[in-house]
């Protein structure tokens, strides 16, 4: 497996990639030493790889036991975690137990959460299982779980122990979670690292199919984007904010339709809406926004708000952005991420966040839904 140290000011921690690589992966999480490993996965993960991995650790590296929760962003919550913490002490955890969170995104902050509260602290381990996870999630100290209110309003920052990944638990993904991957790929290389631009146009396939090899690109240049703006923001306050682009709208587009639209997928939209927002405000040229929307839909995510998804349910969620407070924005404004040309971020002093009105914001959203309304999105 391939090494790389993701740092955050005093934070580090080893991410391993691979191909076809279960063996390391049990091999790395019995060098941990563990009373016991707890192996977190939602129930359709758990019957392609969780039974079969914890039954490996089982035999290889100590006692290990199971635990799932129901697929989807609705089940991201409190209520899901606590019940979760409750099977992991009747399975005898202590503080010497390793918790392996198996899935992507929504496991990940499902079980880092539940790794920080156990014990105030047991020691955490991701194997990702989609892209959005193995080059954007894990990356991250946040661990976040919703509310009514809105995504990822309660959490903490955790960082795992290590990230195993491999490759090959890729192929068993629908196009949908292939496509939702690409999306925070498109954003790393818009917001972040323009030189991937050329390549990324290049390699984007609308239907989903990827070799390793360009997955394997997609994660690493993932990994160098997110060490540009993390190195010295290890809770994503300051410089690290700018991950953030898109997902203004893109959570509310995701949260409005109860996890229909997948993450990525709801920030690629997001994306648009933000280069639209930045070109009435005068920051950015009609070519940016051009360029947003091509790139979107060559990836093979339809460029507007999804005809299925309230706009009403969109604009309300807008009002619950997990950035409100960065800013001294005034009243009806809200602060996004936004671009003057790719990689040129628009900043309020220290800050990668302007102020935007809600009144054009919500225009922006109302417009991007009805442009492509007669458009079908891919499977």
């Amino acid at each position: 497996m391939q090494f790389n140290l993701i740092a955050m000011e005093d934070a580090s921690f080893p991410y391993r990639l691979g191909t076809d690589c279960a063996e390391d992966i049990v091999a790395r999480l019995a060098a941990l030493a563990a009373s016991s490993y707890i192996v977190v996965a939602d129930t359709t993960v758990a019957a392609l790889y969780g039974l079969d991995l914890t039954g490996r650790i089982d035999k290889e590296a100590g006692p290990a036991h199971l635990i799932t929760h129901q697929v989807g962003e609705p089940h991201k919550g409190l209520a899901t975690v606590e019940a979760l913490a409750e099977q992991a002490l009747g399975h005898g955890a202590d503080r010497r137990t390793v918790v392996v969170a198996l899935g992507g995104g929504v496991t990940g902050n499902i079980a880092g959460l539940m790794a920080s509260l156990l014990f105030r602290g047991v020691r955490l381990v991701h194997v990702p299982t989609t892209v959005v996870a193995m080059l954007d999630s894990v990356l991250s100290l946040k661990q976040a779980v919703n509310t009514t209110f809105g995504k990822n309003l309660v959490g903490t920052f955790y960082q795992p122990v290590e990230v195993l990944a491999d490759t090959a638990m890729l192929r068993t993904l629908p196009a949908r979670e292939i496509r939702s991957g690409t999306g925070e790929v498109i954003k790393n290389a818009l917001a972040i690292r323009p030189t991937m631009l050329d390549e990324l146009g290049h390699s984007l396939r609308a239907d989903a199919r990827y070799d390793d090899e360009t997955l394997r690109w997609f994660i690493a240049e993932s990994l160098v984007a997110k060490a540009d703006v993390t190195w010295d923001d290890k809770h994503e306050r300051r410089s690290g904010l700018v991950l953030e682009y898109g997902h203004t709208a893109g959570h509310a587009i995701e949260h409005a339709s109860r996890g229909e639209v997948a993450h990525g997928a709801g920030v690629a939209v997001g994306m648009i809406i933000a280069a639209e927002v930045s070109r009435r405000l005068g920051h950015a040229e009609a070519e940016l926004v051009a360029l947003h929307r091509e790139l979107v839909a060559a990836g093979g995510v339809e460029p507007a708000v999804p005809a299925h998804v309230d706009t009403a349910l969109v604009k309300n969620w807008l009002t619950y952005d997990n950035k409100r407070g960065y800013l001294d924005s005034p009243s009806g404004y809200t602060p996004m991420v936004l671009l003057s040309a790719p990689g040129e971020v628009m900043r309020t002093g220290p800050l990668p966040l302007v102020p935007v009105p809600l009144a054009l914001l919500e225009d922006v959203v109302d417009e991007t839904a009805a442009r492509d309304a007669g458009t079908v999105p891919l499977p």
